[in-house]
């Protein structure tokens, strides 16, 4: 059997580390931003992703409200508190607002709190994410506020 040298050893380890830390760089190989899932009181609202700006990448989806055209609608109490969370890469900066009449109205946000509507009625939700770089995303949900 061979006896493998000092630096022959060296770069088998630089080998092996390299290779092993390309596995968990963080959604640098993603094509497309991460699903965002929102929670109101433990009930999961699931967002439709709409267009977004990824890794010098850009997609074009329709407007909200046709997003959501035959989506689920989700029931919510006034004044509900939407915890926005993501399947991967947590963004840097979220919003969130609604869709009306192909025009956006902020909802208040703090951190990856916003608050809903207080008044009855269905509305389409829209939020989104900026990570590092230029790379952004935009989604969509329809929920309905209900006492």
């Amino acid at each position: 059997m061979k006896k493998i040298k000092g630096s022959s050893w060296l770069l088998l380890l630089i080998l092996i580390y390299l290779m092993a830390g390309c596995g968990n760089t963080p959604s640098v190989n993603e094509s497309e931003p991460p699903n965002a899932v929102g929670f109101v009181e433990k009930k999961e609202i699931l967002f439709i992703k709409g267009s977004y700006q990824w890794h010098q990448a850009i997609a074009d989806a329709p407007s909200p409200d046709n997003l959501v055209k035959n989506a689920a609608i989700y029931v919510v109490k006034p004044n509900a508190e939407l915890t926005l969370t993501f399947k991967g890469e947590e963004p840097k900066e979220i919003w969130g607002g609604l869709w009306e009449n192909q025009n956006y109205t902020p909802l208040l946000k703090e951190k990856n709190m916003i608050r809903l509507p207080s008044k009855p009625g269905i509305y389409v939700l829209t939020v989104g994410g900026k990570w590092s770089g230029d790379d952004r995303g935009s989604y969509a949900a329809a929920v309905e506020v209900k006492e």
